[in-house]
C-alpha cells in the first residue's frame, strides 16, 4: 500500500522506455530478494530510479543507505517529491545523471544494485549500459527485471563473472502511456533476476 501510493512515474520520453513498476509487483519481487539477500544496513543503488519505488521499498525493508540514479528531469521531481516526506529515506542520495556505462563513485561500498533497466525494445542494446556500470562497480549482488524474451542474459552474466538465477516471474502491466501504443491497457511477461559475483561470500 506504501509503494502503491507514491506518486506515480510521469513517463513523458518515450525513447528511455519508462513504464511504471507497480507497488504490487515492487513489493512482492523486493520481499523476495529480502528473504534471500536482506536489505538490512545495506547500501543499495536504484539505477534508472524513476519515481523510486524500488529504492524507497528497500528503505522500508531496512536498507541503511540508498542512492537513487535518474536522468529524466520530469522523473527526477516525482522522485524528490516522494523521497521528501519518507522518514526511512532520509539517508538517501538522490542524483540527476545519466547511465552510460561508467562506474560511479559511491561512499561507502554497493553491497546491491537494483534495476527495471530499458529492455531494447525501442533502442537495442539500451539495457547494456546499465549492465555495464554495475559490473565496472565490482557489485556483487544485482539484481533486475527483464522480459522473458531476453536470449542474452546468461551469456552477459558469464563473460561478466557471475552467476544468474530467476527469482520471480510475473506480468508487467503496459498502460497506454505513448502516442504510439493502441490499447488501453496491455502486459507482458516478466521475470525478476539475481545476478551473484562468482566467489561472493555474504557477510
Amino acid at each position: 500500500m506504501q509503494l502503491s501510493s507514491l506518486i506515480p512515474h510521469p513517463c513523458t520520453a518515450v525513447e528511455l522506455e519508462q513504464y511504471p513498476t507497480e507497488g504490487n509487483l515492487a513489493a512482492a519481487w523486493l520481499t523476495k530478494i529480502h528473504l534471500h539477500d536482506d536489505f538490512t544496513d545495506k547500501h543499495v543503488l536504484d539505477l534508472g530510479a524513476g519515481n523510486g519505488i524500488l529504492g524507497i521499498g528497500t528503505a522500508f525493508l531496512g536498507a541503511k543507505h540508498v542512492t537513487m540514479i535518474e536522468c529524466d528531469s520530469d522523473a527526477m521531481d516525482v522522485l524528490q517529491a516522494n523521497a521528501k516526506n519518507i522518514e526511512e529515506i532520509a539517508s538517501s542520495v538522490i542524483q540527476n545523471k545519466k547511465i552510460d556505462g561508467s562506474p560511479l563513485s559511491l561512499e561507502p561500498h554497493v553491497d546491491m544494485a537494483i534495476m527495471n533497466p530499458p529492455w531494447g525494445v525501442q533502442t537495442t542494446r539500451a539495457d547494456r549500459v546499465f549492465f555495464e556500470t554495475v559490473f565496472a562497480m565490482n557489485i556483487p549482488l544485482i539484481h533486475f527485471i527483464h522480459s522473458t524474451d531476453a536470449q542474452h542474459l546468461q551469456t552477459l552474466a558469464e563473460s561478466n563473472g557471475y552467476d544468474l538465477q530467476s527469482i520471480h516471474q510475473d506480468n508487467f502491466r503496459l498502460p497506454a502511456t505513448y502516442a504510439h501504443h493502441s490499447k488501453a491497457k496491455a502486459s507482458t511477461p516478466i521475470r525478476c533476476y539475481r545476478l551473484e559475483k562468482k566467489g561472493y561470500e555474504p557477510m
